[in-house]
């Protein structure tokens, strides 16, 4: 049994030790070629108001009617129902017809969001949506403004549910530990409450505090308005925090304790650690907020 222990120490020191050096490499290259390695992170986004925008009077029309069907829907199927999804979903079809007739009256993409993913994608990393609404009705409106063969997966409620399902979306790619998901996973979003994996935080206490995937947070799109944060700037963000953190994004925005630390070539930003009053149970989240050009 002890030589058995001593064999597997050594493997495991082993096994350490070329990932570090593994690490270590690719950092070394990005220096020299300003590429950044991202193979096995997760971007996880949301949609609505973060890459897709919808005119304000026909996103308020298209929101209550979607609210009234899936009401409609739990009461003649029953709450928590499966088939309640299956007929909501054919209902969306209807909708989607509608938007795919009138997209360019009413829908619009974020600045940046084409580019952005793509070098996502190139770099490695996976474009992953979280979002309550219908995969297939989400599909469809990605593949409508040609977003759609830049994000590598979509996950939408379980059955019955309109519950964001994060944590399905980090344990079915691999991140099975809490130390995996901090160091490989980014949430980004425009709202605090809604768009942060809470499942994935921590309770509230001082040796938790700000252990917590990094959020990055962007301003909501404005139908028609151009943004002071395109999503241009992801890609520079994300790419900084690897290197600072030696492919470690937790470790990354720690890292960040000055303010000339918080920048890339083209933007500024501010950081911190953010308490939800909604979520008094959680620790605080790290934050990356303010994004904007630099001057």
């Amino acid at each position: 049994m002890a030589e058995y222990t001593s064999t597997s120490n050594n493997r495991g020191l082993f096994s350490n030790f070329l990932y570090e050096a593994q690490i270590f490499a690719r950092n070394l290259l990005g220096r020299f070629t300003g590429h950044v390695d991202l193979r096995d992170k997760l971007v996880l986004l949301d949609n609505d108001e973060l890459l897709l925008v919808w005119e304000t009077k026909l996103r308020n029309q298209r929101l209550k009617k979607e609210e009234e069907a899936w009401k409609r829907f739990e009461k003649q199927f029953g709450k928590g129902s499966p088939a309640v999804t299956e007929a909501f979903l054919k209902w969306q079809e209807q909708l989607y017809a509608y938007i795919e007739q009138e997209k360019d009256r009413f829908l619009k993409v974020r600045q940046g969001s084409s580019s952005a993913l793509e070098k996502l994608l190139q770099a490695g990393a996976k474009n992953i949506i979280v979002t309550k609404g219908a995969k297939p009705y989400t599909q469809k409106c990605f593949n409508l403004v040609g977003l759609g063969t830049a994000i590598t997966s979509i996950y939408s409620p379980a059955p019955g549910s309109r519950e964001k399902r994060f944590v399905d979306a980090v344990l079915e790619n691999g991140k099975t530990t809490t130390v995996k998901y901090l160091r490989d996973t980014v949430i980004v979003g425009h709202d605090l409450e809604k768009d942060m994996a809470w499942d994935l935080v921590p309770a509230k206490g001082r040796p938790n505090d700000g252990n917590a995937p990094v959020f990055i947070f962007f301003s909501a799109l404005k139908f028609g308005n151009e943004v002071v944060d395109p999503l241009d700037a992801l890609v520079e963000i994300i790419a900084l925090l690897s290197r600072r953190g030696k492919n470690d994004f937790l470790r990354g925005f720690k890292s960040i304790t000055k303010p000339k630390q918080a920048m890339t070539k083209n933007y500024t930003f501010k950081i911190a650690l953010y308490h939800n009053p909604k979520r008094s149970d959680k620790a605080r989240i790290p934050v990356i907020h303010e994004i904007k050009p630099r001057r």
